[in-house]
């Protein structure tokens, strides 16, 4: 967290001025499920910057209605990292509620702890499916997938019938899951570089534009983990309910050690 100091004037015609400090975000990892709320927000155009800065910072809005447009982007620096998508490995908001229902769920724990593989499958599909699509069903199955009860053991089913209800909850509280979901896609990339490395590999068909420049196109496969799975082991396994209950990171371990493998033997 950064301390920062703000000087403003309550009068605008009156040379007085009033000091205020806040502490704000550097990272990723000092964003609270307010402010990631309020980062969907912006990268869906949907918040004024005041607002953002609110958000962000913690700051009254009068105090910031009072600041020029040059002390707004001066604040507005200090959240650039917002711009860039870091690898980041735990889930901000950690809990949402269908208040009708009185249903409570919750976010897995961090690096992905206690999802299985089958489970994964299920959440990173509906998250590429709403990537391509914009179509919120995708979007709410893709949540119901991740979000559980407390100690709630996954079951597909549950996905069919729940994601009707997440789709009551706030978009912006949706969108910001699926934005933090995204970051922690940047950390899978880097912890698991073999498989996701092939996982693109596996999605990205060759086009040819204006010019003969060949541009890459992604086609996402709905079956692309189980493609993926196949690929390393060879078997399709994939189908057995042993290996789709095992913790997702034992089953992309032992995928990273079987891709090895197989390069040692070519």
């Amino acid at each position: 967290m950064l301390k920062i100091e703000v000087k403003y004037r309550p009068i605008s015609w009156v040379p007085f001025t009033r000091k205020v400090d806040s502490n704000v975000p550097q990272n990723w990892g000092d964003v609270t499920q307010k402010q990631l709320i309020a980062i969907a927000c912006l990268y869906n155009s949907a918040i004024s910057d005041v607002d953002f800065l609110k958000a962000m910072s913690g700051l009254n809005k009068k105090i910031l209605k009072k600041l020029s447009d040059y002390e707004h982007y001066k604040l507005m620096e200090i959240f650039e990292f917002v711009g860039d998508q870091k690898p980041h490995h735990e889930f901000i908001v950690r809990k949402i509620s269908i208040y009708r229902k009185g249903l409570i769920l919750f976010a897995p724990e961090g690096k992905l702890k206690g999802i299985t593989f089958g489970q994964f499958i299920f959440a990173d599909t509906y998250f590429a499916n709403y990537q391509q699509s914009n179509d919120e069903t995708d979007l709410n199955k893709f949540i119901a997938s991740l979000y559980l009860r407390k100690d709630e053991p996954f079951d597909e089913k549950r996905i069919q019938s729940r994601h009707f209800q997440i789709g009551r909850i706030d978009k912006n509280i949706r969108e910001a899951i699926f934005l933090n979901y995204q970051l922690m896609h940047v950390w899978l990339a880097l912890a698991y570089p073999l498989i996701f490395h092939t996982t693109v590999e596996l999605t990205t068909i060759p086009t040819v534009s204006d010019g003969d420049i060949a541009v890459p196109e992604i086609k996402r496969d709905p079956n692309i983990w189980i493609k993926v799975f196949q690929n390393f082991v060879g078997d399709d396994i994939i189908h057995d309910e042993v290996w789709a209950a095992k913790p997702v990171n034992t089953i992309f371990a032992y995928m990273t050690r079987k891709y090895k493998e197989n390069a040692r033997k070519k």
